[in-house]
């Protein structure tokens, strides 16, 4: 009886003592679990996105114990759902990354009875934040949705095409189909339909017969949802054709700039188009510690150095309040202000207009086009 009321003193006073020296440390030890395909075709983008993670936690944790934890989620749900549960084993307390729709629900499923968030930077599924809201997950997404470019299409067009003939063409893909659709049905609830829909076949070395096609239906502008040396042919047409038509396309110009005929594509060719991260001031502000750490300011770089900005920021002490500091919280980041509505969408919509000019795509408010 005395030796075992000696052990209970003992180990009441071991854990007292633990207790006494321990809770602060532990308290103050938080993981950031980062989800990347870090094999597979996206392997670089995640390569980047990490670089720029590890720099921000480098520079902006200021002496707080955090980790980052990266695991391979494959852009493969089956393959995610492993990386997901190699996260809540390390104890994350929020995670990152997920730059492929597969990736998302293995984790937000795994994480959805703990109430750990996930700060998406990637995915731009518009199906995903609606299967949040039925789930119950904490999803919360820096990336724009993927209506947002046809929204933001409307927006620019519906002002600068007011009270002009217009038309919608597509190349037949899926991505062509859905945005050229997209933008048809709001320009036609807005009252003011294309005069002249059609569709072009890709991967021609001419789409004379396209511009032929616009000059009889007598249009005065054209959006063009193709891939972009499709675009580029179909503009280039236009000027050897002497047209006045004005064209626009969508986010897959910004292929132009790489292209290897790129300075021969005439200037004036209007796309929708995200800013380039990279020439916001706050990512100019942080060019000499990129540069320093070897880093260019590629957008997923910058993306990942965003989504730790935006995650030490809302790290709480618990799950409840890093979740409320998300629905509440404006963050600062290399990429502009991010802040949350109530889906969990970044409430920016990033897209606007840009015109071709000297080999490169500016935005038209820069240029006064």
């Amino acid at each position: 009886m005395v030796l075992a009321g000696f052990a209970r003193l003992a180990v009441a006073f071991l854990a007292a003592l633990l207790f006494a020296q321990a809770p602060d440390a532990l308290a103050q030890t938080r993981t950031i679990g980062l989800s990347l395909p870090l094999s597979g075709n996206a392997s670089g983008l995640a390569q980047q996105f990490l670089a720029g993670a590890e720099l921000a936690l480098e520079k902006l944790a200021k002496g707080r114990d955090v980790q980052l934890v990266a695991v391979d989620d494959g852009c493969d749900g089956a393959i995610a759902t492993l990386a997901a549960q190699d996260l809540q084993t390390a104890g994350a307390d929020l995670v990152t990354g997920f730059l492929c729709n597969e990736a998302v629900a293995p984790s937000a499923s795994l994480f959805k009875e703990s109430g750990v968030p996930l700060l998406v930077a990637g995915a731009r599924s518009h199906q995903l934040l609606k299967d949040a809201e039925k789930e119950e997950w904490n999803i919360f997404r820096i990336a724009p949705d993927d209506r947002m470019a046809a929204d933001a299409a409307f927006r620019e067009l519906s002002v600068r095409w007011a009270g002009i003939p217009w038309a919608v063409i597509d190349d037949g893909t899926v991505y062509g189909r859905t945005l050229a659709d997209e933008l048809r049905v709001r320009m036609e609830e807005a009252g003011h339909p294309p005069a002249f829909a059609d569709n072009f076949r890709p991967a021609q070395s001419t789409q004379a017969g396209t511009i032929r096609r616009l000059q009889r239906a007598g249009v005065s502008a054209a959006f063009v949802a193709g891939e972009a040396d499709d675009v580029a042919i179909l503009w280039t047409n236009a000027r050897d054709f002497d047209s006045k038509v004005e064209i626009a396309g969508g986010e897959a110009l910004e292929a132009l700039q790489w292209s290897p005929g790129a300075l021969q594509v005439p200037d004036g060719l209007l796309a929708i188009l995200q800013a380039d991260p990279a020439l916001l001031p706050p990512a100019r502000a942080i060019a000499g510690e990129l540069a320093a750490a070897g880093l260019s300011p590629e957008p997923y770089v910058l993306l990942g150095y965003a989504s730790i900005e935006i995650a030490l920021a809302a790290l709480g002490a618990t799950p409840a309040e890093t979740v409320s500091r998300l629905q509440d919280g404006s963050f600062e980041t290399v990429t502009g202000t991010v802040s949350f509505d109530a889906t969990g969408q970044n409430a920016r919509n990033p897209y606007s207009l840009h015109v071709w000019r000297d080999g490169r795509f500016t935005e038209v408010s820069e240029n006064g086009q």
